[in-house]
């Protein structure tokens, strides 16, 4: 499998705005140009993308540099173009999960939020989060900037047939209810275009319960329950397009 990307940055933060997965056929590995036509018309990304998965925010680092060292300390400079980005951490249960299933397709990862830091759940994080997202469709400013660190999710249209939701089991929408609406808006628009919804969520909260409160669990999510998290997501890609499967 390999992974590609497209990094912006402003005011020192550093954002992933753009992102595929692509299950290679075997013996075979694609170059960024290579990728650029796949996705190149409406057409070629009606051919080529399976599916979106739609996560938290992104954890990555470009092919060749120190994923323990900030990029913007690193002598990195391809900015605003889709680059290789390491298989690592989250993704690898993804890879593991579509290889059999996706060869030479593409899926397409979205981010709630699109800053590229670990541990942004945070409370004080959190609480920016919700007041940029409260005037986003405003003339006001927002803190962060609101075309690389979030997307109209009005009018969010996904790829592919299917999208799998593992942004977390953390939205609260009483503490933050514009990131609630936020979230909501995106699932809603992808149940009534009639996309296949996948997710895991916690068998004792059944499924109905995950879908209202937006509960979907994620790989990253670093508990006693990652290993059956990441289980359950291999059990849900078994089946073409994936399914909602408990984990407990």
């Amino acid at each position: 499998m390999q992974y590609f990307g497209i990094i912006e940055t402003k005011y020192e933060e550093i954002f992933l705005t753009s992102s595929f997965l692509y299950f290679n056929r075997e013996d075979e590995e694609i170059s960024v140009k290579e990728l650029k036509q796949k996705i190149k018309t409406n057409k070629d990304r009606k051919k080529n993308i399976a599916g979106t998965i739609f996560l938290y925010n992104p954890v990555v680092t470009p092919v060749g540099f120190d994923s323990n060292k900030f990029l913007l300390e690193q002598d990195f400079n391809s900015f605003d173009e889709y680059i290789e980005l390491k298989c690592e951490n989250y993704i690898t249960t993804f890879k593991q999960a579509l290889q059999e299933n996706y060869e030479g397709k593409l899926v397409e990862i979205k981010n709630l939020f699109n800053l590229n830091e670990e541990n942004i759940d945070a409370s004080q994080l959190l609480m920016k989060f919700n007041s940029d997202l409260e005037t986003y469709n405003s003339t006001q400013n927002t803190e962060f900037d609101r075309d690389i660190m979030y997307f109209d999710a009005q009018e969010f249209v996904p790829s592919g047939k299917f999208v799998f939701f593992a942004w977390g089991e953390k939205i609260n929408s009483k503490e933050f209810p514009y990131i609630d609406t936020y979230a909501r808006t995106i699932f809603d628009r992808v149940v009534q275009m009639g996309k296949k919804v996948s997710f895991v969520y916690k068998k004792e909260k059944t499924l109905e319960w995950s879908k209202e409160h937006l509960q979907f669990a994620s790989p990253l999510q670093a508990n006693k329950y990652k290993h059956a998290i990441s289980h359950s997501i291999k059990k849900s890609f078994e089946q073409v397009p994936p399914i909602p499967v408990a984990y407990e």
